[in-house]
């Protein structure tokens, strides 16, 4: 006889669909919302009186959830729970799973409802994202590489890579660039005039990117960057404020040569 008290914990990997096979099967189990947990896959201390659950990711498992969200509670709750999977924190699944409880009873309402935790605790795995993506827009800084292809770098805490890339295939449709997440060695590919992809990419695969030659971008973005400076007009505290020093790490007007 199972005991009342004792937790089922179904651990899942980070991807989304897995994320969302895990919603899946903790639904479907019926044993309880209180009683049921979601983890990312990790080597850490197991809970006591809890059975683990290994997640298998299922695709048309997901593919339902996905569509339970955006029909019974609308689109905006959805482009939520996919920022909110892309995000560093490892509570990110059972934060998605606590937040469709009150979601899929309360319909496009729950949106509103902020002094509920989990519906404040996603918009704060929404906002984090959406901010870090926002910045890495306007901070991303390319080099030319050899055949004429335009390689950028960044290292987010979030994985907001998906994020980033649309906002340059759509300023670059005609250029071949590719953005290097060097923090989780993926990388977006946007061939010229194609769809771009995201890509895994070996350690050594990455660290030759990185170590490529750059040619004449790097020193057209210092001579942009000196030309306009004002020398009277130098104020390094709004400078950090609106240029936030972990993002200088790729920014090639901060690069020494």
């Amino acid at each position: 006889m199972e005991n009342e008290w004792e937790k089922t914990i179904y651990v899942c990997g980070e991807e989304l669909e897995s994320i969302l096979t895990a919603v899946y099967d903790a639904w479907a189990s019926r044993k309880g919302h209180s009683r049921v947990k979601i983890e990312m896959e990790k080597e850490d201390t197991m809970e006591l009186f809890a059975t683990y659950v290994p997640v298998k990711q299922d695709p048309e498992k997901a593919e339902k959830v996905m569509r339970s969200i955006r029909r019974k509670i609308g689109e905006e709750a959805w482009s939520m729970v996919y920022r909110a999977a892309l995000s560093e924190h490892e509570s990110r699944a059972d934060d998605i799973y606590r937040f469709l409880i009150g979601g899929f009873y309360y319909g496009p309402k729950a949106l509103k409802m902020l002094a509920e935790p989990a519906v404040y605790r996603l918009m704060e795995l929404n906002r984090a994202v959406g901010n870090e993506s926002h910045f890495f827009k306007e901070f991303l800084r390319f080099d030319e590489r050899e055949g004429h292809v335009l390689f950028g770098r960044i290292r987010p805490k979030n994985n907001v890579l998906s994020l980033v890339m649309p906002h340059f295939a759509d300023r670059l449709p005609k250029e071949n660039f590719l953005i290097l997440d060097t923090g989780r060695a993926s990388a977006g590919v946007h061939p010229a005039g194609r769809e771009w992809y995201l890509t895994s990419l070996k350690p050594e695969a990455a660290e030759a990117l990185m170590a490529a030659k750059s040619d004449g971008y790097r020193d057209l973005w210092k001579t942009f960057y000196q030309a306009i400076a004002i020398e009277e007009r130098k104020n390094p505290k709004l400078q950090r404020n609106m240029m936030p020093l972990r993002y200088r790490e790729y920014m090639t007007e901060f690069l020494e040569d």
